[in-house]
């Protein structure tokens, strides 16, 4: 997840480069574990708020931003990103690891060493094992992310068998010389990039095989989670083990993240300062005010993200072409745009700006289904639906409580009903709504959906619509996109490293992608930083590439 814009592709092919090139050899940064938090104010404590609950507190299964962005700080891997601002921030650097991984010629080999004397935030040692064990828990609870690790040999076989305590062949480790192996099937040309996320942030080898949201396991950072309360707080205070080079130790001593549904609410009490920050933008109908008078403290950044509605081709009326096809071209995109007051940009690609592979003209002049920037071509859509035999089909649209997201949720529901279908939105909680479109056995025909990168490389969207993906729970491909020409192109082009040429092949991908209509992507969004009158926005607001607002350097003025 980051925020690079359209200007930053050139950078962002030096910093995959870079990537490759550390990933070779063992360049282990120099420097103390005080490093740098923004040179901010030390102590003292923050109250902030979500407007969701997260989906989960447990590293293994968090996939919504509401608990990533807390939990990266809690749980570090062996590989990690730079804590600096810009697009710096997305070069890879060793975490728990000594140096960057030694990668064997034909790609499929790594090898690691942990490094010494590491301690969890309970006070135990890390050993090596643990890696295995976090991997484990990962496939064993069928994760979102499980997809990421299944190309480990062996990691197969362990899913299939079912034994939680089984090994995984491909994963070999000694805790008497920290050294930690890993085997790949094929080559994986981001799977640096897979190690460094939250997924595989060490817990120790004896944390349970279940959800750990009410009692999160013990980690390696800079913050530990001291309480969680579902639906209404979970609290952060400073992990005084934690001593890594070159990662912040923080600069608050604690963090109290309250769940607030009303974005209206938060949007005051940051202003007023019972907030010190809200993750979400404030709402439409007081940005103005906040961008007029408070923009000392309120800043907005484009993030590498699609915002689109999935169809799923499983479910009648959107196993259709001709119907998925109608919707693409009977989708009002600048109306949705108008409902983010202004943070979306209307777009077609699922690519996002800034990515490779992204196709500016695709994404809007070039567009099969028009210009996303002019109004849709309405009675096309109904003749689709009318020739297709899908007039008056119900469907039902899934959406959740988050502003604007239930706006959203019913105003593509009335679309669809406009194009001739009945359709009628279901809105439920955010806390739990990736979850359940996620789960089989709910059947989600078509709904709201996003994304922001976990890592600067194509295969973390293009995973969304892979057919190897799919799964019964915790399902990333809500549509359940399963086009073999795609398949086997995501899966062969996983195996390269960026270069002009690969570039290239996904760019056709995303826009066969598009054109093939397998999902109705809208635009591109902007992120914002919003906060109170006694912190110190201009030395302690750090806006990463990939995490985005790094708690570790608020601090109070």
């Amino acid at each position: 997840m980051g925020k690079l814009g359209r200007g930053a592709l050139a950078l962002l092919f030096v910093a995959l480069s870079m990537f490759v090139i550390a990933a070779c050899g063992g360049d282990d940064d120099e420097g103390g574990g005080d490093s740098s938090s923004g040179g901010g104010k030390q102590g003292g404590s923050i109250t902030i708020s979500e407007t969701s609950q997260p989906d989960f507190l447990d590293p293994a299964l968090t996939y919504t931003v509401n608990g990533i962005e807390p939990l990266w700080l809690v749980y570090t891997p062996l590989i990690t990103y730079k804590r600096v601002d810009g697009p710096e921030g997305a070069e890879l650097m060793p975490g728990l690891a000594e140096e960057m991984p030694t990668i064997s010629k034909d790609g499929k080999t790594y090898e690691l060493t942990l490094r010494k004397g590491l301690k969890y935030s309970d006070g135990s040692a890390v050993k090596a094992a643990d890696f295995e064990h976090t991997i484990k828990r990962v496939l064993n609870l069928e994760s979102g992310g499980s997809s990421f690790y299944q190309g480990i040999v062996g990691a197969d076989k362990y899913l299939e068998d079912g034994k939680a305590e089984a090994d995984i062949s491909g994963i070999e480790t000694d805790d008497a010389s920290g050294k930690i192996t890993i085997k790949l099937n094929d080559p994986d040309g981001s799977f640096s990039n897979v190690l460094a996320m939250w997924f595989a942030g060490l817990v120790p080898s004896d944390t349970p095989f279940k959800n750990l949201t009410k009692d999160p396991p013990p980690g390696v950072g800079p913050y530990k989670v001291t309480e969680s309360v579902p639906n209404r707080q979970f609290v952060l205070e400073k992990n005084t083990n934690f001593d890594i080079p070159d990662i912040p130790k923080g600069n608050v001593d604690k963090i109290t993240v309250k769940i607030v549904k009303s974005a209206q609410r938060q949007a005051q009490d940051v202003i007023s300062g019972d907030l010190d920050y809200m993750q979400d933008p404030p709402p439409a109908d007081i940005k103005p005010e906040v961008k007029a008078k408070y923009a000392d403290r309120y800043r907005e950044q484009e993030a590498p993200s699609t915002y689109y509605m999935f169809m799923n081709s499983r479910e009648a009326p959107f196993d259709k072409k001709e119907v998925r096809d109608a919707v693409n071209f009977g989708l009002d995109k600048p109306a949705l745009a108008r409902l983010f007051a202004g943070e979306v940009s209307p777009g077609c690609s699922f690519l996002p700006p800034g990515m490779p592979g992204y196709d500016e003209a695709l994404d809007v002049e070039e567009c099969p289904w028009g210009n996303p920037n002019e109004p849709p071509d309405l009675e096309k859509a109904r003749q689709m639906i009318k020739d297709a035999g899908a007039e008056g089909a119900k469907v039902t649209v899934w959406g959740n409580n988050d502003d604007p997201t239930d706006k959203v949720t019913e105003a593509y529901a009335d679309q669809l009903s406009k194009m001739g279908l009945d359709a009628t939105p279901k809105i439920i909680d955010g806390g739990v709504y990736f979850q359940t479109i996620g789960n089989a056995k709910t059947k989600a025909q078509t709904g709201f959906s996003n994304w922001f990168q976990d890592f600067p490389h194509p295969k973390n969207f293009m995973f969304l619509v892979d057919g190897k993906s799919i799964q019964p729970t915790n399902n990333q491909n809500y549509g359940n996109v399963d086009d073999p020409e795609l398949t086997k192109g995501i899966a062969e082009l996983n195996q390269e490293t960026i270069n002009d040429d690969t570039t290239a092949q996904w760019t056709d991908l995303n826009k066969k992608l598009v054109e093939r209509a397998w999902v109705v992507p809208y635009g591109h969004r902007k992120l914002a930083t919003f906060l109170s009158e006694r912190m110190d926005f201009e030395n302690c607001s750090r806006y990463h590439a990939v995490y985005f607002n790094d708690y570790s350097s608020f601090c109070i003025k």
